[in-house]
């Protein structure tokens, strides 16, 4: 009876070892993380870049997270240096981004070009699209 209860004992304390490691471990992530510049978000997620133009799908005020929802149309992307391009899978494609920048001044149809990164977002967890540096693009005249 003593022996099984050292032999408990002594299961226990290996399974406390075995899940403390496993807590460091997942703890110390070596990936270089950034916060979200600006906005409710603020999660650590994988430092990222891209550079793109698009259109303007929709435009949505939000009342909780980020102040503004878009859905835009992907025309092109371009890395930024050597971070991971998050939008290089979507150029043609509607996405759907977040941002703290005043979309007010904005309307369906523009033409844009923006910086589009991952990052954290609150309330609900996961990894958002955050769109930041926005510009609106003038209408080319072909001449024709």
């Amino acid at each position: 009876m003593r022996l099984q209860k050292i032999m408990d004992v002594f299961f226990l304390l290996c399974m406390i070892a075995t899940v403390t490691v496993g807590i460091v471990s997942c703890n110390s992530n070596s990936t270089t993380t950034t916060a979200a510049p600006g906005g409710p978000g603020g999660g650590a997620v994988i430092n990222s870049d891209s550079v793109i133009t698009a259109t303007i799908q929709a435009i949505r005020q939000q009342s909780t997270g980020y102040p503004w929802e878009l859905d835009i149309l992907v025309k092109t992307t371009q890395n930024v240096g050597d971070l991971p391009n998050p939008t290089k899978d979507n150029v043609d494609q509607m996405i759907t981004v977040k941002t703290d920048v005043d979309m007010s001044k904005f309307n369906v149809g523009d033409n844009i070009q923006a910086h589009v990164k991952y990052t954290g977002d609150v309330p609900k967890p996961g990894i958002t699209l955050y769109l930041f540096n926005v510009t609106l693009q003038q209408a080319s005249s072909s001449g024709y």
